[in-house]
């Protein structure tokens, strides 16, 4: 059998035998970790709460624009074709109606956050309990999880159901877990997101790979993992007919399309490596992909460990498919979510064996894990200091006598913020097309991206003279929010 595909003892698996482990000790132990796991559950629930604060930003209100012209749940399945409807968190949303605070339209996001914690956890426990402690507290502060473990879409979802479906398949191809109940992880996971569909290509092919390295025979290779998969193929079935089905007959949108290039590429997966593991802004994309591929193939030679090889498919062999497909979008590090969260098992099981080999090991390991955490604590500090941005304030400024006129940028985008949070307000603001702005000036302006909040005055038409002042400005940070500068015409 391949190096990658045997299996090994656990790293901590010393914990539990030999002279200094009677059941009593064994059982301090566990109720140690025990303890230790709802602290950083606890905590993790803080970070996420902290995270879910302030004004919904444009890909979470658009959710509610899909939502509006429905008049029952099961639409959501079959007539809103876009990528931006994530099933589950569109019938939450639908649910708890566009009037709620934004605390609980984030609310399920931030219990499958904290979900996902715990899930890391008990996927690393058979590493021992030092790997299940250390793995579940990268899940808990790394910014990536803490940012889409507190956002109203489908992301912490998807993290939940990538580690459970994992944990569920190596239970099956152990001959003791439950084909309905993986089936069931799979199709609640394509609920969430249909990012989804990269898990599924991940672990069709380490079960594939597992399957052959056992049996050299590729008929059975086969005849194994489709036995395996096919009740999830028939979960998932229906839920597929119902998007195939409505996209002939209304349409598919996509919010937008990036074209590919190996620097958005690089951007996208680097910069997720780059914000999982708080590593400083002068490390390159290409150093972070670099250093975070080695890692993974190193360990994969010294390890010699069944999952290492589920590991280099999802955090080395995806990204690349991926790559070599040319896909858009991949300038997003959200579409790197999953690689990123098998990148973030790797750590916490490599750094759980350095903490059990205890000496040299422990102290790297340690150095490695506050390195990681003094990263994550700034990346948070500063999305806790602007979140996703701030737009109730402006469109507040823009409406203190109910209604008003405004221009954008973008107006669509634009558009769909403004008329959320007027609509909240219980005012109206009117949008002004760029090519109606000299026969209808409007009272406000609005653009997007830092750079404006440096022009105190701006003149936004070459065919008439229209002058407007800054007024206010508000900048996001991190993977999601958008900039705004407001002004106000003069007179």
């Amino acid at each position: 059998m391949s190096a990658l595909g045997q299996a090994s003892i656990p790293a901590d698996a010393g914990d539990a035998r030999g002279p200094e482990t009677s059941s009593g000790v064994v059982q301090r132990w566990s109720a140690g970790s025990v303890l230790a796991m709802l602290v950083i559950a606890a905590a993790a629930l803080v970070l996420r709460l902290l995270g879910a604060r302030g004004d919904l930003w444009l890909d979470e209100i658009w959710t509610f624009a899909l939502l509006e012209p429905l008049t029952s749940i099961d639409q959501i399945f079959w007539r809103i074709n876009h990528d931006n409807n994530h099933f589950l968190n569109s019938a939450y949303l639908y649910l708890i109606g566009p009037d709620a605070s934004s605390l609980l339209q984030r609310g399920l996001s931030v219990a499958l956050g904290v979900g996902a914690v715990l899930a890391a956890g008990l996927l690393a426990a058979s590493r021992g309990w030092r790997t299940a402690i250390v793995t579940s507290v990268l899940f808990a502060t790394s910014y990536p999880m803490v940012h889409y473990g507190s956002e109203a879409r489908g992301y912490a979802g998807l993290v939940l159901f990538t580690l459970l479906s994992v944990l569920f398949l190596e239970r099956r191809l152990d001959n003791r877990g439950s084909a309905i109940g993986f089936a069931a992880i799979v199709l609640v996971g394509f609920l969430s997101h249909l990012t989804m569909a990269e898990t599924v290509v991940i672990l069709v092919a380490w079960a594939s790979w597992l399957a052959w390295s056992r049996t050299g025979s590729l008929a059975s290779a086969n005849l194994e993992v489709g036995l395996i998969f096919a009740p999830a193929f028939l979960a998932v079935l229906p839920l597929a007919a119902c998007v195939l089905l409505g996209s002939q007959v209304y349409g598919f949108q996509f919010g937008g399309v990036s074209s590919f290039s190996l620097q958005t590429f690089a951007q996208g997966y680097g910069g997720m490596i780059r914000y999982l593991f708080g590593l400083p802004s002068l490390m390159s994309d290409w150093i972070c992909i670099g250093t975070a591929c080695g890692l993974v193939l190193v360990s994969a030679c010294l390890w010699r460990d069944r999952r290492t090889s589920l590991y280099v498919i999802g955090t080395v062999g995806l990204p690349l498919l991926m790559a070599a497909a040319h896909l858009p979008n991949v300038g997003f590090p959200r579409y790197f979510l999953v690689s990123g969260t098998l990148l973030l098992l790797v750590v916490g099981e490599l750094l759980g064996r350095g903490f059990q080999a205890g000496g040299r090991g422990f102290l790297v390991s340690a150095a490695a894990l506050a390195a990681m955490l003094v990263g994550n604590t700034s990346s948070l500090l500063q999305f806790y200091e602007h979140g996703r941005g701030s737009y109730s304030r402006m469109v507040g400024q823009m409406t203190p006598n109910g209604d008003t006129t405004y221009a954008s940028g973008h107006d669509l985008r634009t558009g769909i913020v403004v008329d959320y949070f007027a609509g909240r307000l219980g005012r109206q603001a009117s949008l002004v097309p760029a090519d109606k702005m000299c026969s209808q000036p409007p009272d406000w302006l609005i653009l997007e991206g830092g750079a404006h909040e440096q022009f105190q005055y701006v003149q936004p038409s070459s065919s008439c003279v229209l002058a407007f002042e800054r007024t206010d400005a508000a900048t996001a940070w991190g993977f999601s929010g958008i900039d705004w500068t407001l002004y106000r015409r003069r007179d």
